[in-house]
């Protein structure tokens, strides 16, 4: 099977399923080993807003993920 990076860097593989984590092997050679890892159930996060400094704030019950973050701002111009 072969898979094309598009101009975002992405690769579809036609055997995962949405949710499906891999585990991402880079050898000094150029070669790539990706293997499939145990799926993680999602939870959606509980917020509850909060009042300081005269902002309302967001507070999750969740750690945010910084580079996912990092990620999602980048597609807005």
């Amino acid at each position: 099977m072969t898979v094309v990076a598009d101009s975002k860097r992405r690769v579809v593989l036609p055997v995962a399923q949405p949710g499906d984590r891999f585990d991402l092997r880079v050898a000094e050679d150029g070669t790539v080993v990706l293997a499939k890892l145990g799926r993680v159930p999602s939870q959606p996060a509980q917020v509850r807003v909060e009042q300081r400094n005269g902002f309302s704030v967001g507070v999750s019950d969740q750690p945010i993920n910084d580079d996912a973050l990092r990620e999602a701002l980048a597609e807005f111009p």
